[in-house]
């Protein structure tokens, strides 16, 4: 039986699920809910997820909500691909890579996408420049890190892992947000490494 996925187009999170399905050739019955009709917030959504967010996926009863928690998730039900190793050390830099991006350079994207795009788009400003200048100040000092970490590596930790699935949707928009990431050569190299499996434009 397929996992349920609640869904987003648009979302870079949903979209990081839906990558690594593909990847590891796990079946997913996709649920679109659209945040402009309210369906995010629905008392039947917000049962299943209380911060009325995507992505939250649904396998034979079992509720899970925060992409890199389902990663985790998909990823141990093909251990034998070894996207997330069971070795404590292995796991261990998984999760400093998963927290470290999410605390930080996705939480600058995320002001960014409110400020430049969401704001605008519902009629309620947007366009701070203070907001913005801190989120771009954060990406200006974290990114480096990550184009230091892929010096020399295909991927992230050397190989291919859920990290890479965590990060590279994010990246993969952020034109989006009036982000350039010309400077950054490693990080360049490496979403076009991503963007050439066959599954990633349709995913």
């Amino acid at each position: 039986m397929p996992i349920k996925l609640y869904d987003g187009q648009r979302s870079p999170h949903a979209r990081k699920v839906r990558l690594l399905a593909a990847e590891l050739g796990i079946a997913l019955d996709k649920v679109a809910l659209d945040f402009q009709k309210g369906e995010l917030r629905s008392p039947e959504y917000l049962a299943k997820n209380p911060n009325g967010r995507i992505p939250t996926i649904e396998d034979d009863g079992f509720v899970l909500w925060e992409s890199p928690a389902i990663l985790k998730y998909l990823a141990a039900k093909r251990p034998e691909r070894g996207l997330a190793p069971a070795d404590a050390a292995a796991q261990a830099q998984i999760d400093q890579w998963l927290f470290w991006w999410t605390a930080d350079p996705e939480a600058a994207f995320s002001r960014l996408i409110w400020e430049r795009r969401v704001k605008p788009f519902l009629g309620k400003g947007g366009n701070d420049p203070a907001i913005i200048a801190d989120a771009q100040a954060s990406l200006d000092r974290f990114l480096p890190v990550l184009d230091r970490q892929l010096a020399g590596k295909d991927y992230v930790l050397g190989t291919l892992s859920i990290v890479d699935f965590a990060i590279a949707p994010v990246l993969d928009i952020m034109s989006f947000v009036n982000v350039d990431l010309g400077p950054y050569a490693n990080i360049a190299a490496w979403l076009e490494r991503l963007r050439a499996r066959p599954y990633w434009k349709d995913a």
